[in-house]
């Protein structure tokens, strides 16, 4: 698995919680990556309007009040059309086990995926940041 979604909310914290301009080369090394990664994420959450940047100023904000932010509306915004979990391709049919396999996980994992999905929408940026703080 990627971790497209922990960088994402890590840019997000750290733009919620800075006191300096958030620029890309001070995300960059907040997440100990290059620019480029961070480019790419910022991108994705610029188009779900989590983020915003204006012409000629650097550094990113939040569009909205970080109790605002559910963790999966980030999500989505890092894997717009990502299923969580697949079911392997290409099983055997002539297979007692092969045969079947699909039509026995195909409902668990969906139901995996709403669960997660579900807990995301309770969870906001803020918890993150409230958790965050309590850490010493």
């Amino acid at each position: 698995m990627d971790t497209k979604f922990s960088v994402a909310l890590h840019i997000l914290v750290f733009i919620s919680e800075t006191n300096q301009v958030a620029s890309s080369e001070r995300l960059a090394q907040s997440v100990n990556t290059n620019s480029s990664h961070i480019h790419k994420i910022t991108a994705l959450l610029k188009k779900a309007k989590i983020i915003s940047s204006q012409q000629g100023k650097s550094g990113f904000v939040l569009e909205k009040p970080a109790k605002d932010l559910s963790l999966k509306k980030i999500y989505q915004a890092v894997y717009p059309d990502k299923l969580i979990l697949h079911v392997h391709e290409d099983a055997n049919p002539d297979c007692p086990v092969g045969s079947r396999i699909e039509g026995v996980l195909t409902p668990v994992f969906a139901q995996a995926e709403t669960n997660l999905l579900n807990y995301l929408e309770q969870e906001t940026l803020a918890d993150l940041i409230r958790d965050m703080r309590a850490i010493k």
